[in-house]
């Protein structure tokens, strides 16, 4: 008689923790978002994208940690690949439709501070101005509802690439051949 009960066991869903740490991941982003907009603090942007890896990288740590442990201890790379560019994409979708009804209900006034920021930023590295008076008017011409949501969305989808490729080879564990 074979043993049904390992046939009735379910594998765990790397869809099920992709959801669980992109709303997790996307949540840190909210709430950092949120308070860069109301400190306006969000002129540096080396600050910005420093705690911005970082949450990604907890995010996806996390989730391809649960997904292991769940998974009886293995994660193969391509696993892990995935997981994390769909925690990435999930967190950038949430994040965008932040950005995107913040700037659009809350405060619209937030392209013009966040260009000005841009403009004093790329001043201070000595930028010719006739080259940031064009980037002006090009950068407020980014902020329509669905460019700011494409570019989160992509944005996240690459760096989520980029971390992910290193991550998931340092948290990769394969079966030992002889088991």
């Amino acid at each position: 008689m074979t043993d049904t009960s390992s046939q009735f066991e379910s594998k765990p869903s790397i869809y099920a923790v992709a959801i669980k740490y992109g709303l997790l991941t996307g949540l840190l982003y909210v709430i950092f978002a949120t308070i860069s907009y109301l400190t306006e603090s969000y002129g540096n942007f080396f600050v910005a994208l420093l705690v911005s890896v970082v949450i990604s990288v907890i995010g996806i740590v996390l989730a391809l940690k649960e997904f292991r442990k769940q998974n009886d201890g293995l994660l193969s790379y391509g696993q892990g690949l995935g997981l994390g560019i769909m925690v990435s994409i999930i967190a950038g979708i949430i994040s965008g439709l932040f950005s995107m009804l913040y700037i659009q209900f809350i405060d619209p006034g937030m392209p013009e501070k966040l260009v000005d920021a841009t403009m004093e930023q790329m001043a201070s590295f000595g930028v010719d101005d006739s080259i940031l008076d064009s980037q002006r008017e090009e950068v407020m011409a980014s902020f329509t509802p669905i460019k700011q949501l494409t570019s989160a969305i992509t944005n996240a989808f690459f760096s989520g690439l980029i971390l992910s490729l290193i991550i998931a080879a340092v948290m990769k564990h394969k079966r030992p051949e002889f088991e």
